[in-house]
């Protein structure tokens, strides 16, 4: 099941978010020490229900979240047309189910539901092969490919920007 998530999912989503960002730090522009406390995430969740700028929705097998997708979109007038994706993420042991394309599909329905919205962006680490095939069945195309993008450990890693055509159907 894949829901928005709501302040009372703030310690899943913390728990789920700490491991992504643990055990694949080349995949996220993040580090588990950048992740805000349970209150704090709360109150970002309960932000968003029925906002027109951000979500975060969670996949969940019975009551364990086990999977998280965010969106965000510019406040700003001249960008508010585009909105990006954002915390991809499926719990190892629930990959090659098709979560990932259900949390994609569910976040790109929910951005064409925002009112002008024309285009959906993405980064994706280049060697991440499987993500990049999974949004490009979805339909996104790359657009440019940004070098030295994340910093790990001493070593770098290259991110594509990936583009989803909202009126292109």
């Amino acid at each position: 099941m894949i829901r928005p998530l709501g302040p009372d999912d703030a310690a899943a989503f913390r728990a789920v978010r700490m491991r992504a960002l643990a055990e694949h730090p080349e995949a996220f522009g993040r580090t588990p020490a950048e992740v805000p406390g349970v209150q704090v995430l709360a109150e970002q969740v309960r932000q968003y229900a029925g906002s027109d700028v951000d979500f975060l929705l969670g996949a969940f097998d019975g009551a364990a979240l086990v999977g998280t997708v965010g969106g965000h979109r510019e406040r700003a007038v001249k960008q508010r047309h585009v909105a990006y994706i954002w915390g991809v993420y499926v719990a190892p042991e629930r990959r090659r189910a098709g979560l990932g394309r259900e949390l994609t599909l569910a976040a790109i329905a929910r951005a064409r539901a925002w009112p002008d919205v024309e285009f959906l962006w993405l980064d994706v680490t280049t060697t991440n092969r499987g993500a990049r095939a999974l949004y490009a069945s979805c339909g996104f195309a790359g657009a440019a490919v940004k070098p030295r993008s994340l910093k790990v450990d001493g070593r770098y890693y290259d991110e594509e920007l990936m583009v989803l055509d909202l009126g292109a159907r």
